[in-house]
């Protein structure tokens, strides 16, 4: 036999050893995540991504967000209006009543329907409030001061907001909230700075 011929054979099995060597690591490697023991990481395994945290804001009552709602629906139904005023009236039907300035100069007051989605009566305030007009140069609209006093008293409900000045004389709004609907229920009333946001002081009454 020549010599060329007696390495062909010597190839071939050597080429076969090496193909079942390579299967058995291919195997190995894509059944690890099958064998990894309880306390191992399987070099396979599909990555796992942490969540986010979330930045929504402190729940609120559902008070809190149907006055929000009203106060959004309230200043769409005057045109470029801006809220400056709220009550909720309790009696009866409940409802918020609403005061609107216009960019013209105009006041409204708009009532809205419990659940803040609908404008019950809307006419102009022939006896508008002196200074209305300033409301627009408030950084700090009404409903954000809203929610940073809510955020405070998440539990609490809506009851009335307005037009404040601590005691330096800088413009604040003043958010009331109460315990429930009872007249003697206790009330919580937060003065938000207009310029910053800020919940400068709170005051409870029992």
């Amino acid at each position: 036999m020549s010599r060329s011929g007696a390495a062909a054979p010597a190839l071939l099995g050597a080429a076969a050893v090496l193909l079942g060597i390579g299967g058995l690591t291919a195997c190995s490697t894509s059944d690890s995540s099958l064998y990894a023991g309880a306390g191992e990481a399987s070099s396979t395994a599909s990555p796992t991504f942490s969540p986010e945290e979330s930045a929504s804001p402190a729940k609120v009552s559902l008070s809190v967000r149907h006055g929000l709602t009203a106060l959004g629906t309230a200043e769409n139904a005057v045109s470029r209006g801006t809220a400056y005023h709220l009550l909720r009236d309790d009696e009866g039907t409940p409802e918020w009543e609403i005061k609107v300035a216009a960019e013209s100069g105009a006041e409204w007051a708009v009532t809205v329907s419990d659940d803040g989605t609908e404008v019950t009566d809307k006419h102009e305030d022939k006896t508008p409030d002196d200074g209305a007009g300033k409301f627009d140069t408030f950084r700090v609209p009404i409903a954000k001061a809203v929610q940073r006093a809510a955020d405070r008293h998440p539990d609490q409900e809506l009851h009335a907001v307005a037009s404040s000045k601590n005691a330096k004389g800088e413009d604040m709004w003043e958010v009331t909230l109460t315990g429930g609907t009872l007249a003697e229920a206790p009330r919580t009333h937060a003065l938000v700075d207009a310029r910053t946001g800020k919940v400068s002081r709170v005051k409870e009454r029992k």
